[in-house]
């Protein structure tokens, strides 16, 4: 789709060839007008930060639900993660993400 943004205003000078100037001017306006909008749309879009993946998780705000026998367990968006904690932490205290290290995700508590 943005392919065809780039391409749009570039395709309407053909108007300028075919139609007398005042015509095209009046076609070609509004198109210029248009992919201006939709790029100002893409380019806020590309620039939201990611809400996917490792990325998304890093930030993250997630609960404590398990702390015994050398495993720590929270709840982050729906899932249950095997997580690492430097710092001692009891069941239902809130945690950040920090990091993911393979199938494990790094947190310390929120202040």
């Amino acid at each position: 789709m943005c392919h065809i943004l780039f391409v749009l205003p570039f395709a309407g000078l053909v108007l300028f060839w075919i139609l007398p100037f005042q015509q095209a001017l009046l076609f070609y306006f509004p198109i210029v007008i248009v992919c201006a909008a939709l790029f100002c749309l893409m380019w806020k879009d590309f620039q939201r930060p990611a809400m996917t993946g490792i990325e998304g998780m890093i930030g993250g705000k997630a609960e404590v639900i398990q702390n015994g026998n050398g495993t720590l367990k929270i709840f982050f968006r729906g899932e249950i993660w095997d997580a690492i904690s430097p710092k001692d932490l009891s069941v239902g205290q809130r945690v950040e993400v920090t990091r993911v290290e393979k199938m494990k995700v790094v947190v310390r508590p929120v202040r």
